[in-house]
């Protein structure tokens, strides 16, 4: 079996084949490289096989990391016996998982995050034949000799120089940077612009809707488009009955709750953002379609308004979405009655100020945005604004736009509750604004 990218042929991810062996009696890797996701991935594997730190032994390279080395050799010195091969250039990639079956992993893939999910990797997983199991061991022997055991007086070597490990760091990322700076010249933001590793939502995760990962096709962007649609019908899923109670819904099918995560036409073959809609409820929805053919409410229903959360290449949103491009429903109805429901909404908006947040236009054909700042500018001039820019062709909603290192998405927990919270206060306008036939 092999792997390569972010699936084994089986199916699951080669974290999961670390931890998928029927039994194990002893852990071996040697790895040039390791982060703090590989000391994670070592705790899982010890906690799951029931492993003493004598079962496990690691071969790391000298310069194995650069985010704080010290504190990770710490961390290390509880769960295996580590050891660091200082006089020679070690690359190697090898973990031996000795039980019944035995199991052997070798390739590309370092003990890190990039290396077990992000990077495109290839590595060879199987049951080692007696010839394999007596060429590894020989290998790991060799390490044996030549390898360094950590102890107290190598972590503190680690510590003393953590400023200059840290310099050099900074002249690598810099060079990363310049040597990928041609084909990510439109990235909205680097790598190490936001501290946000630790975030619900990481930089990986908004790189997904960079321009130049709009339109791929493929596995690798497929994958990463698919752990994004996890977490936001995570989100979903926690705040869902609170929702239910706002008397909006999801789309009455479970495949069309988050907006298309491929390109096609209805986005325009651009995969730009990620979505989770909340509008009329599956009975207003029939009515409005009555007539129509019965897979019509499939592209309706994201016709319609509807109160959403999204993120994209530049951060997060939570949105009263109006009118996509054409054909949407509620910007007729909000045109003709305007006038009637012009006292009311700018009540509504009165009580919005101060929330952060602006209605946005879009005419994606010329380029052009008409903003309308609910804080600073006067709400009895906002149907005017809306009278002379929205328009069919143009994309019309208010938006509540949050940084990615914001620290209300520091947790699914703290954004779930933002979510809710933003939701109930546009609630009173999103109910003037659209349609909702009275059932």
């Amino acid at each position: 079996m092999y792997y390569w990218k972010h699936k084994t042929e089986a199916g699951t991810t080669l974290e999961g084949e670390f931890l998928s062996c029927k039994s194990v009696s002893k852990v071996t890797i040697a790895s040039a490289f390791l982060s703090a996701e590989g000391v994670r991935m070592l705790r899982q594997i010890k906690d799951r096989y029931l492993l003493q730190k004598e079962d496990i032994t690691l071969f790391l390279s000298a310069s194995f990391s650069s985010d704080k080395p010290g504190e990770i050799l710490e961390q290390l010195s509880g769960l295996c016996n580590t050891k660091i091969i200082f006089d020679h250039s070690f690359h190697a990639k090898v973990y031996l998982f000795r039980g019944n079956p035995d199991k052997l992993i070798y390739g590309s893939s370092n003990f890190t995050g990039g290396g077990v999910f992000r990077n495109i990797e290839f590595d060879f997983i199987g049951t080692p034949s007696p010839d394999d199991i007596k060429s590894v061991t020989s290998f790991f022997d060799t390490c044996e000799h030549i390898a360094q055991l950590v102890d107290a007086e190598v972590v503190k070597y680690y510590k003393d120089i953590q400023s200059e490990i840290e310099e050099l760091h900074k002249v690598q990322q810099k060079l990363s940077a310049k040597l990928s700076g041609f084909t990510h010249k439109d990235d909205p933001f680097a790598p190490d612009d936001y501290d946000i590793a630790d975030y619900y939502f990481t930089y990986e995760d908004y790189e997904t809707f960079f321009p130049r990962n709009q339109r791929g096709i493929g596995s690798a962007i497929a994958d990463k488009r698919k752990r994004v649609q996890i977490k936001m019908l995570s989100i979903h899923q926690q705040i869902y009955p609170s929702i239910k109670k706002l008397g909006i819904a999801h789309h009455k099918r479970k495949e069309n709750i988050t907006s298309l995560i491929v390109p096609h036409p209805i986005n325009q073959y651009s995969v730009g953002w990620l979505g989770v809609r909340y509008g009329k409820t599956p009975p207003e929805v029939d009515v409005l379609n009555m007539g129509k053919d019965k897979d019509d409410d499939i592209y309706g229903f994201q016709k319609h308004g509807c109160l959403q959360y999204s993120i994209g290449s530049e951060g997060f949103d939570i949105n009263l979405f109006l009118a996509v491009r054409r054909g949407a429903i509620d910007r007729a109805y909000l045109h003709q009655h305007l006038t009637k429901l012009k006292p009311k909404i700018e009540s509504r908006l009165q009580e919005l100020q101060g929330q952060g947040m602006e209605w946005v236009i879009w005419d994606s054909a010329q380029g052009d945005w008409f903003t309308f700042d609910i804080d600073n500018e006067d709400p009895e001039t906002f149907c005017d604004y809306f009278r002379e820019n929205d328009q069919d062709g143009r994309e019309s909603y208010l938006r509540k736009f949050y940084e990615p290192d914001d620290d209300i998405l520091k947790t699914q927990a703290t954004t779930c509750a933002e979510i809710l919270r933003v939701m109930e206060i546009l609630l009173p306008l999103y109910n003037t604004m659209v349609w909702r036939p009275a059932i």
